[in-house]
């Protein structure tokens, strides 16, 4: 009610009904109005926090990254430079290309300008070499700030250079609207110097992992690998990929919706995988995601090997409304994308199994020449299961040397020669199914050879530790040849140590950090470390020192700098730290021991390795 006041209520009564005041208020009675129609708009109000929301699209530091060649492709570049930091290094991300660069104006009204496509303003095709563009959302300029926490921009057109400067941390701070927070812009003549755009990433995220070349290298060869014209190097290396010679095949896929798909892919020649196999999805002429095997990775008859000598693409344009912002993947629940895995999976199986079985039968052919003497001395009754086991073997070491699957097939033809225990397997496959009295005579038969060849086992092993404690404490034995034997044999350090793995990929990254740490003249100081990861993702690093080095505090304080090192890798990460030596020190000896450390003297892990070795073959004879 408007007439709150007496005053205001003593003049309302007195009016006529009907009668209009001076604000348009029309009197009914005490008290009653008829409020006026107001027509006012509404305006967005844009938080500067969207440009950093914008920039949080992408799910790595090298997706970030790629966004930007992007734009100096769609600057019709002939050459782009990325220079990325040295680890634990405060260095920038230094990105140079050759193209067009962006007048004053095109700073402004353009860059500037959030959400603003190229191609609505410009066409989808560029000026100077006619590409497709890849700028379809307007949002990649925000790529830098989820890297970075400046990101400058020096761009030159026309002999004018203009430098832009952007920090992420004052559009989260700013209060006010983002289009009336102040860029510092700095516009100059530079008389003869060639157009182009140089983005500098300063303050990297000190959140995410550094950006690792590699990764980058393979984004980029999907998105440009075959793209002529254009030159991408990686801290000076060019980013290439080899023409694929193998069997080639093409297809035009018929959408519902009246449009069409182009699918083109290679399965390779030779057993060698590809660095970037998998069916590339492209929409718009720009790569969204990574590649993929439509299902086929959970294929039971198609080998892993095989699916990594697979390469090509899928051209789909139909696809363009369900792509997400950062372009990094399709929407899950897309129908024409759902229509198009359905039609491309039968092709992708067809062609493979047909390759795959035309090798197998020659690779058949070829073992059974190599080892037809141990298969003819094998029992009648025993052939037929050796028969399928070349099968297996085949298929489980697809991609593996002839000889090496050649050695296999012979070891296990011995020892079907001379035990029952690949027929005891046999009998518990064809007992699925079974009445249950069968299935626990098969588990018994199973127990009874498992146990005896857990006693085999045990006893080998007991035979090697002879050998490896000769090794170790050979004067002439490196703690690098130590590594090496006990890399693959870490049941010596207990039976928990025995699942333990070392792959690739970590020892890439303790070549990293050592190359990183130990360099400049310091390589004879460079530790023996080997990275190890158990099935819960948890991490040891082992130091193996010489045998005669005695464990002091200095080695404990030095485990826990490699825990700190390692962290900038491996990120919230549990990392414990085994330390081999000789002796402990008497500072060591009685210390309340560390969660994360342990030290270790090799004497004390071969005695107890035998000691649990002997237990166990003990206990196993009494059953």
């Amino acid at each position: 009610m408007l007439a709150s006041s007496r005053h205001l209520c003593r003049d309302i009564v007195s009016w006529p009904i009907g009668k209009c005041d001076e604000d348009g208020h029309i009197f009914l009675g005490p008290f009653i109005y008829i409020l006026p129609i107001m027509n006012t708009n509404a305006h967005f109000k844009v938080d500067p926090r969207l440009a950093s929301l914008l920039g949080e699209n992408y799910r790595s530091t090298e997706l970030a990254i790629k966004e930007l060649i992007d734009n100096a492709f769609d600057a019709d570049a002939s050459n782009v430079w990325i220079q990325l930091p040295q680890p634990l290094t405060l260095d920038p991300i230094v990105i140079t290309d050759d193209g067009t660069g962006m007048t004053e104006a095109e700073v402004r009204h353009e860059y500037l300008n959030i959400a603003s496509s190229r191609v609505s303003r410009k066409g989808e095709r560029t000026r100077l070499k006619n590409r497709l563009v890849k700028g379809r959302k307007g949002i990649g300029k925000f790529a830098g700030l989820m890297v970075a926490s400046l990101m400058e921009i020096h761009t030159v057109a026309r002999e004018r250079e203009t430098r832009l400067r952007i920090f992420r941390d004052e559009l989260i701070r700013a209060k006010n609207d983002l289009v009336q927070i102040d860029l510092p812009l700095v516009c100059e003549q530079c008389p003869g110097t060639p157009s182009g755009t140089e983005i500098i990433l300063k303050g990297i995220n000190q959140n995410f992992t550094f950006p690792n070349a590699d990764k980058l290298k393979r984004l980029l060869v999907l998105e440009y690998g075959r793209q002529p014209g254009f030159n991408i190097y990686v801290d000076g290396e060019l980013v290439d990929i080899e023409d694929i010679p193998g069997e080639s095949f093409e297809h035009e896929l018929q959408l519902r919706n009246g449009e069409k798909a182009q699918l083109r892919f290679t399965l390779s020649d030779g057993i060698k995988p590809l660095k970037q196999s998998g069916i590339a999805l492209r929409v718009g002429g720009k790569i969204v995601g990574n590649p993929r095997y439509f299902g086929l990775e959970e294929h039971e008859e198609i080998p892993t090997k095989m699916l990594r000598r697979l390469y090509g693409e899928l051209s789909a344009d139909s696809l363009e409304q369900d792509v997400t912002a950062d372009w990094g993947s399709v929407v899950d629940n897309s129908i024409i994308l759902q229509e198009i895995e359905e039609q491309v999976r039968p092709l992708l199986e067809e062609a493979c199994m047909e390759l795959l079985q035309r090798e197998m039968k020659w690779a058949r052919a070829r073992l059974k020449k190599r080892i037809n003497g141990s298969f003819d001395r094998l029992p009648p009754h025993k052939k037929a299961h050796a028969s399928k086991f070349f099968d297996k073997v085949l298929k489980k070491f697809y991609g593996e040397s002839e000889s090496r699957i050649a050695n296999i097939v012979s070891v296990v033809l011995d020892a079907m020669e001379q035990n029952d225990y690949w027929l005891v397997m046999q009998h518990m496959a064809e007992s699925r199914g079974q009445e249950s009295a069968q299935v626990a005579d098969a588990f018994s038969h199973f127990g009874l050879i498992d146990t005896a060849l857990i006693a085999q086992q045990s006893a080998q092993r007991l035979a090697v530790l002879k050998d490896l404690e000769a090794l170790i404490f050979h004067p002439d034995t490196t703690p690098a040849e130590i590594q090496k034997a006990m890399a693959n044999n870490l049941w010596l350090m207990g039976p928990h140590y025995a699942m333990l793995a070392a792959n690739p990929e970590l020892q890439e990254v303790m070549n990293l950090y050592l190359n990183h740490k130990y360099s400049n003249g310091q390589a004879a100081r460079r530790p023996n470390l080997l990275l190890t990861q158990d099935f819960n993702k948890r991490f040891l690093l082992i130091e193996l020192k010489q045998p005669d080095h005695t464990l002091t505090l200095k080695d404990r304080r030095q485990a826990k700098t490699y825990i700190q090192d390692l962290n900038v890798y491996l990120p919230e990460r549990q990392i414990d730290v085994v330390i081999l030596g000789g002796a402990l020190s008497s500072q060591l000896v009685g210390q309340r021991a560390n969660t994360d450390v342990k030290m270790l003297s090799y004497k004390a892990m071969i005695s107890e390795a035998r000691v649990q070795l002997n237990w166990l073959i003990g206990e196993l004879k009494k059953r």
